[in-house]
């Protein structure tokens, strides 16, 4: 019975408890002793090492990266004692005499705040991993915000960047600003992968007066490689106005122009906007060009290559003499090299067709000739002209699409 028991003394009660319940038993019954130890668990510890001394601190996770961002102001928030220790795990306290030595004051929160923004920061991996991800979609969203494509000069996705630079190789590091590795990771890019990726242009806007007109726009033109986009006079105030257009890499030069070149003149220097991008007319013309000149590329060929034939021109053979064509065909020959074809913006590779803009392209994908083709494309089949698509009958093209 529990009531004999009561009244043992501790030793015999030990000797009876551990012969009734077993050995391992009473150790888990066992009291930690002494009671008011502080335990602490689930910690970050903050190293400092100096004059040959090492200074730990216990801070909870996650809050000393916010308080070294500025997010956490609260020092009761960030550490759980304010005990300066010179091993946590061991509970070994620092001296005050070192603290002293080392510091220069008795004040535990002054030196917490000293070992919080100097120290070491031991982490776990899972932490060191959050952090890197972090890291890594800030400078990811700092790149899509300063880049934009190459050709169409539309904005980038966070997708796109992310993949780009997974596939460039690119490392972070965790000791670095977000900012400046995204400024070495738009380099990266646009080195590595130029067709895709180009640092967005700044439109910016500087008012001088009249007198120094001549002077600041050769400036832009000449040193900023600027595109002026428009000029304003004011006759009343004498002030005269250009908006224009450059890359961000000269706007320090245009800063200093301001401030230093013409200070006290009354020269002032504006963002309008950070990163300008295409408009759709815009986009579409950049695509032309790009076509266009991808086209003459091909029909021309390489230096040194002979030039391309005509439909319908053989070759002739080495000793013979090649003949003349006749009647329409001669006509027709003739005229070829005066019409030209004219500039197309998109092409569809899977109707081999070429369309006029972004818009054209964009109903073209809707359309049912185009749907009739991306089937057979999976069947690895040929494509059909619009004019056959056409000849065909609605029941045997639904049967072809639905059945095969």
């Amino acid at each position: 019975s529990r009531g004999p028991l009561l009244g043992l003394v501790p030793g015999v009660r030990a000797a009876h408890e551990e012969a009734k319940f077993g050995r391992g038993c009473l150790k888990l019954m066992s009291l930690k002793q002494p009671v008011t130890q502080k335990r602490l668990t689930n910690i970050a510890i903050v190293k400092l090492k100096s004059h040959g001394k090492r200074f730990e601190i216990a801070c909870y996770k996650n809050k000393v990266l916010n308080w070294r961002d500025g997010i956490e102001k609260d020092l009761n928030e960030v550490i759980q004692t304010d005990t300066v220790f010179e091993n946590v795990s061991k509970g070994i306290v620092a001296k005050e005499k070192d603290l002293v030595q080392v510091f220069g004051t008795k004040d535990t929160e002054e030196i917490c705040r000293r070992i919080l923004k100097n120290g070491e920061l031991q982490v776990s991996d899972r932490e060191r991993e959050v952090h890197l991800e972090t890291l890594f979609r800030d400078i990811v969203q700092i790149v899509v915000e300063r880049c934009v494509h190459a050709q169409t000069r539309r904005q980038l996705t966070a997708p796109t960047v992310e993949n780009a630079l997974r596939a460039c190789g690119y490392s972070v590091q965790p000791d670095h600003a977000a900012k400046k590795q995204a400024l070495k990771a738009i380099e990266l890019l646009c080195t590595e992968l130029p067709e895709s990726f180009a640092r967005a242009k700044m439109r910016l806007r500087i008012a001088c007066p009249v007198a120094l007109h001549d002077a600041v726009r050769q400036q832009l033109v000449e040193t900023a490689k600027a595109t002026v986009e428009k000029e304003r006079s004011d006759a009343a105030t004498g002030v005269h106005e250009f908006t224009f257009v450059c890359d961000p890499r000269h706007y320090r030069e245009l800063d200093r122009l301001a401030t230093a070149t013409y200070a006290g003149s009354n020269v002032v220097l504006e963002i309008v906007t950070a990163t300008v991008l295409a408009e759709n007319d815009d986009v579409s013309s950049n695509l032309e060009e790009a076509s266009t000149a991808k086209r003459s590329t091909t029909v021309s060929g390489p230096p040194g290559a002979p030039p391309a034939t005509t439909e319908g021109q053989a070759e002739a053979a080495p000793g013979t003499k090649p003949t003349k064509p006749s009647g329409a065909a001669a006509t027709s020959t003739e005229a070829a090299p005066s019409r030209q074809a004219p500039a197309r913006g998109m092409r569809c590779s899977t109707c081999s067709t070429e369309l006029e803009d972004a818009a054209q392209y964009r109903i073209h994908c809707r359309s049912e000739w185009h749907n009739f083709n991306l089937k057979r494309k999976v069947k690895s089949l040929p494509p059909v002209s619009e004019e056959d698509f056409a000849e065909i009958s609605l029941d045997v093209r639904e049967g072809f699409i639905a059945v095969e």
